[in-house]
């Protein structure tokens, strides 16, 4: 069963004319519970709370658009790279896992 969210990213800084920066939202699926990998990921000591958040958030939303437009010559190259990281990233989750 497909997972939905909702992300919103505001600008939270001043500007130097002292405007508000813009904002923008959108939403997402995902067959992946992005909570439990955002766990997972925590319990590895990776990243700190923060950096973990937007590791896999980040990395779930690049590999889902390059999913659906896995026939881009645009992701041509990059995507054997993507293939391999994913695959180095979840062999070492594993990895840990067992030794504990």
């Amino acid at each position: 069963m497909p997972h939905a969210y909702a992300i919103e990213v505001t600008d939270i800084d001043s500007r130097r004319d002292g405007a508000v920066g813009p904002s923008y939202d959108f939403t997402f699926t995902s067959h992946d519970d992005l909570n439990e990998i955002v766990a997972r990921v925590q319990r590895r000591g990776l990243f700190d709370h923060n950096e973990s958040k937007a590791f896999v958030t980040g990395l779930k939303l690049l590999g889902g658009v390059m999913l659906n437009h896995r026939g881009e010559p645009l992701f041509a190259e990059f995507g054997p790279a993507f293939k391999e990281f994913m695959t180095k990233l979840k062999s070492g989750a594993k990895a840990q896992e067992a030794e504990a």
